[in-house]
């Protein structure tokens, strides 16, 4: 069996490698840029989120390169639509990316956004979705042919009632539900209110490190298919079911650390 260093090593390698691929594809030439507001359907040779900007229910949006969303930039599609996107995600420090609706998303999508998602998008992103110090991203029912690595970002939840913060107005929650992910899923440092890594299908390693919630009920790793390894470790509080009604994970490789009885 690897160790548990090991592995963790992978995931430090995955964050190093797709980081640096990330910051190169960033300076594109190419550039379509959206400073707030929505986004027209149509084909993009690449797109920069520099406001807040989404895309509406029924749009078609292809982008041939990269998306890069700005530090403190929001993308909110997380909506019925068709998003294809040929090359990489990159998410900033302080920004938000909401991607994907398959109906199962029960959470706020942005502060003051809507509770639920309605209908079912069709989102492809064929690179890797790289995010440095993002405030939060939520990615529901899409297909991503590389990895998922987020690196820090949220924002810390302390004072009264901390272990109810959901019913707080804009809590900040990371799910990342119903996807079908190619490559590796790295999550580390990120702090908020709820993450939950439920119902995804994955071929590579999925790694939860040091990220700090602060409901009691968070950290729910449920129900997931991974070909690779599970790895948790310093997460407060520690992976676990909750109430989230699902099962226990199915896993190919080795269950390791926190995740080991999930």
């Amino acid at each position: 069996m690897k160790s548990l260093r090991t592995l963790l090593g992978v995931g430090t390698a995955v964050v190093a490698r797709i980081f640096s691929a990330g910051v190169a594809n960033a300076d594109s030439s190419e550039d379509n840029s959206c400073s707030g507001g929505t986004i027209a359907s149509g084909t993009y040779s690449s797109l920069t989120i520099r406001g807040h900007c989404s895309i509406p229910d029924g749009a078609v949006v292809t982008v041939r390169g990269n998306v890069k969303v700005q530090r403190d930039a929001q993308l909110n599609a997380i909506t019925a639509s068709t998003v294809r996107v040929d090359g990489n995600i990159w998410v900033g420090p302080g920004a938000m990316l909401g991607l994907g609706c398959s109906a199962a998303l029960t959470v706020p999508p942005f502060p003051g956004g809507p509770v639920f998602c309605t209908g079912v998008s069709h989102d492809r992103v064929d690179g890797n979705i790289t995010a440095d110090r993002p405030l939060t991203l939520k990615i529901d029912g899409i297909t991503v042919d590389g990895n998922i690595v987020s690196k820090g970002g949220g924002q810390a939840v302390t004072g009264p009632g901390a272990s109810t913060c959901e019913e707080r107005p804009g809590a900040l929650n990371f799910p990342i539900k119903d996807n079908t992910i190619e490559g590796n899923v790295v999550i580390s440092g990120w702090q908020g209110c709820w993450i939950g890594f439920i119902r995804n299908v994955q071929r590579g390693n999925t790694v939860l490190v040091h990220n700090m919630t602060g409901d009691a009920d968070s950290t729910e790793i449920v129900t997931n298919t991974i070909r690779g390894n599970l790895v948790c470790k310093g997460n407060s509080p520690a992976p676990q079911i909750g109430d989230s009604m699902g099962m226990k994970n199915t896993v190919s490789g080795h269950k390791i650390g926190q995740c080991a009885g999930l």
